[in-house]
């Protein structure tokens, strides 16, 4: 590079040798080239206009003293791009005065040599430059003649022409005949034929025209502002002129049909719609189509924010506002952009930038520029632009696009995005659109639609489900959401999209539309969201992403292009839940939403056999749906079309039908009637999937179809011994139909005794069993049924569950079979902790009633050392329940308090006495059974004479009589050691204490016992009772034996006492029962409930008798507070306390500290809409679920769910129950599944057996005997 130099006589000597023309041509170049890098702009244009002579004499000294074409030598190049450099300065400095015509000829003759097609390219590349350069001068002047427009045209090698022309052999001929007359002969007689081929292949050709094409238009863009006009507007006429001859000589050699078919956007004419023949993309005019509408797109997307290079931005600029400064200039551009949607997908590049463009102005987003001026109208140019995207799905490039097909996709997804969000984002644009627009534009998607979505090639399966999407998002949001009148011929259009389109992925997207709309749809009937706030936001994002990807896709794909000349990435259509995202509230019309929901859903046939499967999936969708919000009519309306359906398609229809019919507010008649018929059909066919149905139905639809239940259930139930799911909803719906009709009792016996038969299923068949026979007191059936169950192969895990359920059997009189059934279950059973609960079982069964088998049963529970279980039997036998003595109350309570100071404690090892010293003569007996007390008093009756008192006892009565014993009876014949003491009379008060101590020592030395330490006992002055009283007491310790059984005991010992007697000697339980009212199905409201309906209440009543827990209830309390009202039911070796959900004290918090703890829930469902269940109300606890449904007729269903497998009964899951039995069964039920929970721990024993080790074990062990003479001075009572 040349130095800068600023001196003044620096300047005027390079001024000296530049205009010298004696100086060598390389030394004149390098002082050009240092006066304008030195001199300013202005300066630069006088130097040049002083000195054109010289200027021009060096660039023709430089150009005509060497050969370009046959001297490709360095040498030769340097000084070819020299003189070329020195020309392009006078262009580019002076071009008022080139195009004024100044040295015209001359410079024309210098550009004909560079531009020779055989130069080099480099050089060629410039001389194409200045002859734009060139070219541009003369046409602002008026002074481009036809010779030079048609230079113009062939200046690209191998671009075709109309005629066929080679633009080398055309431009060959004007550089060879330069100056002549033959020339422009030749170009006024048009065609110039070759005289050589060329020894290019057609791929080079491509190639090369493929280079020259972007140089080209690139050139014509930029070097337009490099010419230094004095007046700026100058360039602009460049611009202007340059585009006019681009069209005419360029474009319309591509576009044939440009002037006659073209888009006019002022007129109002859109062109007509062709489709050409598809074109090889190696074909000279594709590749000058697309590097035409890739120019011509540049320029239409200019804006202030656009390229990053200055230079090219202004020039992009400066191109823009020429492109639509005149109608034909934008009338081009538009129609270049149309015929870019029928480019070959190997131009998907220019394809995206054209649909880039197009939505940004079809989107507002951008003001196309003769819309901003108000030559054209919003809706003419949103049709045009519309229709111009749409035009690409009529290419004759997509039914075989091939290897292309993922550019085809990519496309075909950015037009379809734009339509969506112009519908659903654009809500408020800045120049609306009319209800014509609206109309219009979804007529023409339908038509795209109808014509790809009903061909069966790859890509119409790729975008079948975007079209879909589309059209009905934009259906649904443009009527029910923007809320403009628009025609409703458009439904009839998407109704017959959806109907020609053969793809699954079609009525897929329909299911998913319906779901959002029927969510819309509820918000504005119900005011009530059935999507989730996570739902919604998680949708809401998911647009969000959606767009954002969208809006990048085209910068990729075109990116990817310029890469590797194809886009090859795995295009997904992001299908956004728009309307969702459109809807956030009730805010619309409601008669608009419902017209709009019934045309949507009735759009897609659940009759036909590609749709109809997926059409009855929406449907029921839609039907659980709009019952969860009470929507009847409208749930009955959809599901009037599903019982019309095709008998294939019939089994996916009932879960809907059977909601219909579960839901409080039933169907109309015909409709339900529909529905059982075709329960009906599904039996006859052996349909199977019918039967979870028919389980649920009520009981007097139940009646109404259980005959044909039976007939075919009956030959079904042979052929699914491999479907364990079938089998058992077949045996649950005999077990249903059992108790009304015999027939199902004899499938259900013959069932039980096959060898298939599973354990579930066994359990289950013998729980409906014993309900029929607690309900009939049939005892034949149980003899029959244990007859079975011992030869069964479970007989083992059946005999527990079967013998937990026959003792309610009892209060029908027939105890002495069920003890029978029970004595040979206990034989059977092997296990300890199962055979203990049947031992309990006839336990409780024997103190019900007197049994003559009590013996048996007690050498059982002896040879098992059942220790509490035979105390029970021998204190109780025969006298359970106690006449007037409620069962609550079974221990009995102490008249005082325990107090080691005022007790005596007497160890018997099998009881535990104590005797109260102060009162009157107190007794209170702990055994392992439980605690009685006793109050000691003379019995004053006379004394009837003994008529069968053996011979030996009158012996014993007769032998030894003491003194003023004679009338004591048997108590006479015992050792009372108070009898060798002697006797003396009651001193009066007023009498000093005087003893004969002769006789004390006398007695002393006779007796034969060992003097022993006595404890110190304070002197006070002892209260003697009367003789006879003492006698009597002496009698009685003496009879029972009291005296060396006295023990000595620590101070706290009354609290192992209070220990011993909270130790429950029955088990315990503690149940919820819980009212759940109608539409309730949430925790609050549903423990809130204080009244509930009469039905319950009388359940409730009859679960057991109601007790107030406090001071009157000595049983278990359930741990609720006092003054408190519950249901109480005991028995021999039981009680239960029911947490009542209405009766239960403080709100639905403190009611939950109850209920929330208990193992066993028992709810009552009276909300039809919605079934219970575990997540209704949440807890940890809850291990056994037992719901009671209303079916009517006073019948009740019963379901059943357990967190765990446990096995309890008679009820089951699915069990159909009178409402007059429900109680007593529910009872027995939860009582054995709180059992079974606690069986099911290994740790788990008996409360009865927890009372025998503190019985045994802890309490005795704090109690040591007292020597005998300490223990006579403990039992001696002076009150007595």
């Amino acid at each position: 590079m040349f130095a800068r130099k600023g001196k003044s006589s620096d300047i005027q000597a390079s001024i000296q040798r530049f205009t010298d023309l004696n100086r060598d041509c390389v030394s004149r170049v390098k002082h050009l080239k240092i006066l304008l890098d030195t001199l300013t702009l202005n300066e630069k244009r006088q130097l040049l206009g002083e000195h054109s002579f010289e200027t021009f004499h060096l660039v023709d000294e430089l150009l005509l003293a060497t050969d370009i074409d046959k001297n490709p030598q360095l040498e030769g190049a340097i000084e070819a791009e020299s003189g070329l450099w020195t020309l392009e300065q006078v262009l580019c400095l002076a071009p008022e005065l080139v195009g004024s015509g100044w040295q015209r000829h001359a410079i024309e003759s210098l550009l004909k040599k560079a531009i020779f097609p055989k130069n080099l390219l480099a050089v060629r590349k410039i001389a194409i430059r200045l002859f734009l350069i060139f070219y541009q001068c003369l046409g602002v002047h008026g002074k481009a003649t036809a010779d030079l427009d048609r230079v113009f045209q062939c200046l690209l090698p191998f671009f075709p022409l109309k005629g066929n022309e080679n633009t080398e052999d055309v431009l060959t001929e004007y550089c060879q005949s330069a100056g002549s007359l033959e020339w422009n002969e030749k170009v006024n007689s048009g065609k110039i034929t070759s005289s050589s081929s060329s020894t290019l292949s057609a791929k080079e050709r491509a190639q090369m025209l493929q280079v020259y094409l972007d140089k080209f238009l690139e050139y014509c863009t930029r070097e337009t502002v490099r010419i230094e006009w004095s007046d700026e507007g100058r360039r602009l006429e460049c611009a202007k002129f340059i585009i006019d001859k681009v069209i005419k000589h360029y474009m319309g050699e591509c576009f044939e049909e440009l002037e006659t078919n073209g888009v006019d956007v002022f007129g109002g004419w859109e062109g007509a719609e062709e489709v050409g023949e598809p074109l090889d993309t190696a074909d000279p005019v594709v590749i000058a189509r697309y590097w035409l509408i890739r120019w011509i797109n540049n320029l239409a997307s200019a804006s202030q924010h656009g390229a990053s290079q200055q230079t090219a931005h202004s020039a992009l600029l400066l191109y823009h506002q020429a492109l639509f400064f005149s109608h034909k200039a934008t009338n081009v551009a538009l129609t270049l952009m149309r015929e870019a949607m029928t480019l070959p997908l190997a131009c998907s590049n220019v394809t995206h930038k054209v649909v880039s463009v197009i939505s940004t102005w079809l989107l507002q987003y951008e003001i196309p520029p003769f819309v901003a001026t108000g030559e054209v109208s919003i809706e003419r140019s949103s049709l045009l632009l519309a229709n111009i995207l749409l035009g690409f799905f009529h290419s004759a490039y997509l039914s075989q696009c091939g290897d292309r097909q993922n550019s085809a996709v990519s496309i075909s997804f950015a037009i379809l995005s734009t339509f969506k969000q112009l519908v659903a984002v654009r809500m408020q644009l800045p120049k609306p659109l009319s209800s014509r627009f609206w109309t219009e534009l979804s007529s023409g998607i339908c038509r795209c639609a109808t014509k790809i979505c009903s061909q069966s090639d790859p890509y119409s399966q790729s975008v079948a489900a975007a079209f879909t999407s589309t059209l009905l998002s934009n259906t649904v949001i443009v009527k029910a959401v923007r809320r403009i009148d628009m025609d409703d011929s458009v439904w009839d259009d998407v109704h017959n999209v959806l109907q020609r389109g053969v793809w699954i992925s079609m009525a897929e997207q329909w299911a998913a539309i319906v779901l959002s709309v029927t969510r819309a749809l509820i918000l504005h009937l119900a005011h009530v969201d059935i999507f989730s706030r996570e739902e919604v936001h998680r949708r809401a994002t998911d647009n969000a992403v959606s767009r954002r990807q969208a809006e990048t896709a085209s910068v990729e794909d075109s990116r990817k292009f310029e890469q590797n000349g194809d886009v090859a990435e795995d295009n997904v259509f992001h299908d956004t839940d728009d309307i969702t995202n459109a809807v956030s509230s009730w805010s619309g019309d409601k008669t608009t939403w419902l017209l709009t929901w019934k045309r949507l859903i009735s759009l897609v046939n659940p009759y036909t056999t590609a749709n109809g499967p997926i059409a009855i999936q929406a449907i029921t969708q839609t039907i659980q749906h709009l019952l969860s919000v009470s929507l009847y009519s409208l749930a009955h309306w959809l599901a009037s079309r599903l019982v019309v359906v095709p008998l294939q398609f019939l089994p996916q229809c009932v879960p809907a039908l059977s909601l219909v019919l579960s839901v409080s507010v039933k169907p109309p008649p015909l409709l339900a009637a529909n529905i059982i018929q075709c329960f009906i059909l599904l039996l006859r066919n052996r349909e199977t999937q019918v039967l979870s149905a028919i389980c649920s139905l009520t009981a007097c639809e139940l009646s109404i179809i259980a005959p044909y239940a039976l007939e075919n259930c009956s030959e079904l139930l042979p052929t699914l011994q491999n479907d364990s799911l079938k089998t058992v909803q077949i045996l649950r719906l005999f077990a249903m139909f059992a108790p009304s009709f015999p027939a199902a009792e004899e499938v259900l016996l013959n069932q039980l005794a096959t060898t298939e038969v599973s354990l579930s299923d066994s359990l289950m068949i013998v729980k409906a069993l014993i309900i029929i026979i607690l309900q009939r007191a049939q005892i034949d059936l149980l003899i029959s049924l244990m007859k079975i169950v011992e030869s069964h192969r479970f007989a083992v895990r059946i005999l527990p569950l079967f013998s937990s359920c026959l003792p309610s059997l009892a209060r029908f009189g027939f105890s002495n079979p069920v003890l029978q059934v029970l004595l040979r279950s206990a034989s059977m059973i092997r296990e300890e902790r199962i055979r203990t609960e049947v031992e309990w079982m006839m336990g409780s069964l024997c103190l019900s009633a007197e049994q003559p088998e009590l013996g048996t049963v007690l050498r059982g529970i002896l040879g098992d050392r059942q220790m509490l279980l035979q105390g029970e039997l021998v204190t109780l036998s025969g006298q359970f329940p106690l006449p007037g003595f409620n069962v609550s109350k079974w221990n009995s309570v102490e008249p005082t308090t325990t107090s080691t100071d005022r007790n005596v404690f007497v160890n018997r090892n099998s009881s535990i006495i104590s005797v109260n010293r102060e009162a009157q003569c107190e007794l209170t007996c702990r055994t392992v059974v439980g605690r009685h007390c006793w109050t000691l008093d003379t019995h004053v009756a006379p004394r009837e004479k003994s008529t069968n008192v053996t011979t030996w006892l009158r012996k014993e009565a007769n032998r030894g009589r003491k003194s003023g014993r004679e009338n004591l009876g048997i108590l006479g014949a015992m050792d009372d050691p108070f009898d060798e003491l002697p006797e003396c009379s009651s001193p009066s008060p007023s009498e000093t204490w005087q003893v004969d101590s002769s006789q004390w020592a006398a007695a002393i030395e006779e007796s034969r016992r060992q003097p022993q330490a006595l404890r110190s006992v304070p002197l006070e002055t002892p209260t003697y009772s009367t003789p006879s009283r003492i006698l009597e007491w002496r009698s009685c310790s003496a009879s029972l034996g009291l005296v060396p059984s006295v023990c000595e005991v620590p101070p706290n010992f009354s609290r192992d006492l209070k220990h011993l007697d909270q130790t429950c000697s029955r088990e315990v339980h503690k149940v919820a029962v819980i009212y759940v009212g109608e539409g309730q199905d949430e925790k609050t409201s549903i423990l809130s409930n204080t009244t509930a309906s009469a039905e319950f209440d009388t359940f409730v009543a009859e679960l057991g008798w109601e007790v107030r827990v406090g001071r009157g209830h000595e049983g278990y309390p359930g741990g609720l507070p006092g003054d408190t009202s519950a249901p109480y039911y005991a028995d021999a070796d039981s009680e239960v306390v029911f947490h009542v959900s209405t009766a239960l004290c403080g709100d639905a918090q403190n009611k939950w500290k109850h209920i929330g703890n208990d193992e066993v829930h028992v709810v009552w469902s009276d909300n039809s809409s919605k079934p219970y269940t575990r997540e209704t109300i949440a807890t940890k606890f809850c291990d056994v679920l037992i719901v009671l449904e209303n079916v009517g007729d006073n019948m009740m269903r019963v379901r059943v769910d357990t967190a765990s497998a446990l096995e309890f009964g008679p009820l089951f899951d699915g069990a159909l129950i009178g409402q007059a039995e429900l109680a007593s069964l529910v009872r027995t039920t939860v009582l054995n599944a709180s059992r079974a929970y606690r069986l099911a721990r290994s740790d788990h024993a008996r409360p009865l057996r927890h009372r025998e080790d503190v019985f045994f074990r802890e309490t005795p062990s704090l109690m040591q005997p007292l020597a005998l003479s300490h223990a006579i001075n403990a039992l001696y009572v002076p009150s007595i």
